[in-house]
């Protein structure tokens, strides 16, 4: 059974988590489809860039990822568009089912940020932005009222395909998956397609394909939450899930949970080897090697072991309420008893 992400006595569910390369935005609350922009002065170029194709790249390393995204992106308008992209960081993404239905993962920053826009580099900048239009629109597309954003300049020329392609690192050590007072620690991974619907749909088709580092391979896979076909290349360690015409909704977002937390992770020494671990994705990301897969199917990432929640909470109960209560009910006796013996006593009319 699928395990709810909810606040207090309920699961709690944290993630590190990748967006989709979007178009800056802020969407109404509970999801509606309207829909606002952040930078006003590229409102007339929105819905005029597709993204045609995306291929996404990661290697699971036990307690980091490394990520290269490539965006093939068509102007379909007759002229040039300049116009602002970027990622969301250090944000919550929530959903709401139900009034007693929340979902919630939260995903901190992104390391060693690198964005080329066919095959240029170009400057990056961590944007902090507040909600500039009012109390409805509360919510940014995937994140609260108040979040950063990695942002850049692209040009986009009338009629062409850009390609972009955007690198970066991030820490998987964080992921914690709680139903009440059971709870496991975990790597966590999300890649949230759902970004995507802010360029002009739909998606072409797309590619995720993550290969799994460290020596491990899909025994360590412990979940796994996609509405793609997932398949798994035994020799190379590869799970792949692929889509065309994608009109990228909250239910397409990937979900992944493997291995364990590791503690006292040293994640600074991770950064510190970028280099290394960037050749290393370029060339996971252009290799032309095509390995035999086999359909896979895997439990859903929020299953964690029983570990006597009921007993826990029991406990837990009668230490908060227990003595109130014995309290309460020692009273109740007490007046009980002096009321029946003082009718006890009383004398009989006939």
């Amino acid at each position: 059974m699928k395990k709810i992400i909810a606040i207090l006595l309920f699961s709690i569910c944290t993630f590190v988590l990748h967006a989709n390369v979007a178009q800056p935005g802020l969407r109404e609350a509970g999801g509606a489809n309207s829909y606002t922009l952040l930078f006003e002065e590229d409102s007339s170029a929105y819905k005029k860039i597709q993204m045609k194709e995306e291929r996404i790249s990661v290697q699971l390393y036990k307690g980091y990822a490394v990520i290269k995204g490539e965006y093939w992106m068509h102007n379909h308008s007759e002229e040039d568009i300049v116009m602002k992209a970027g990622y969301p960081i250090n944000a919550t993404y929530a959903t709401h089912k139900n009034a007693s239905d929340l979902t919630e993962i939260k995903f901190r920053e992104l390391y060693a940020i690198r964005v080329f826009s066919d095959g240029n580099k170009v400057d990056v900048e961590k944007k902090r932005q507040e909600n500039p239009v009012d109390s409805k629109l509360d919510i940014y597309e995937y994140g609260y009222d108040d979040s950063e954003w990695y942002i850049w300049q692209n040009k986009f020329p009338s009629a062409s395909t850009t390609k972009i392609d955007v690198y970066f690192i991030m820490n998987t050590n964080q992921a914690t998956v709680r139903e009440g007072y059971d709870g496991k620690d975990y790597n966590g991974f999300i890649y949230v397609f759902e970004t995507g619907a802010s360029w002009k749909p739909p998606i072409g088709k797309g590619k995720l394909r993550i290969q799994m580092m460290d020596g491990m391979d899909r025994k360590d896979i412990h979940g796994v939450s996609s509405t793609f076909n997932l398949g798994y290349s035994r020799k190379a360690k590869i799970l792949e899930a692929g889509f065309h015409d994608l009109i990228p909704e909250h239910e397409d977002n990937f979900v992944m949970t493997y291995s364990e937390k590791i503690e006292g992770f040293n994640f600074e020494n991770v950064v510190e080897n970028k280099e290394v671990l960037f050749n290393a994705i370029d060339r996971f990301s252009t290799s032309k090697e095509i390995f035999k897969n086999e359909a896979v199917d895997f439990p859903s990432p929020f299953d964690i072991p029983n570990t006597g929640s009921f007993i826990v909470g029991l406990v837990f109960f009668l230490g908060v309420f227990g003595i109130p209560l014995l309290g309460l009910l020692f009273v109740i006796y007490l007046i009980y008893r002096l009321v029946f013996k003082k009718r006890k006593k009383s004398p009989t009319t006939i």
